[in-house]
């Protein structure tokens, strides 16, 4: 998504269920964006920049062959898929959609990416 999003005050959040590693847990406020209308997300498991995902691939590359173009290809796929967006993705969300893109450029396990995933976030 293109929006720069703007919080709404802590008097306008949204009581809204939160999810930790896809299970509810309860209602938390949740801020929302006032010009797109996205709610962020009030999970303990919070979203990871980019280049954290540019890291795990690059961490990869040593046990399974990635040259540079898949790398930028995946870099690309991801930032148009929007992993980036605090308020449109969550953590789990996000190594979804990573686990989905890398699959389709480099020939790796599911089982593999996630051990990658949870290897660095020990």
């Amino acid at each position: 998504m293109n929006c720069k999003h703007v919080d709404c005050g802590t008097k306008e959040m949204l009581w809204l269920p939160y999810t930790y590693r896809g299970m509810e847990c309860g209602l938390k406020p949740h801020a929302y964006c006032t010009k797109c209308g996205l709610i962020r997300g009030a999970t303990s498991d919070r979203p990871r920049r980019l280049s954290y995902y540019i890291n795990i691939i690059a961490q990869l590359g040593r046990e399974v062959k990635v040259t540079n173009v898949q790398i930028r290809l995946i870099a690309i796929e991801l930032e148009k898929q929007g992993i980036d967006d605090r308020y449109g993705m969550d953590r789990c969300c996000q190594e979804k959609l990573f686990s989905e893109v890398v699959r389709k450029y480099v020939n790796v396990s599911e089982q593999i990416i996630f051990r990658y995933l949870n290897k660095i976030s020990l």
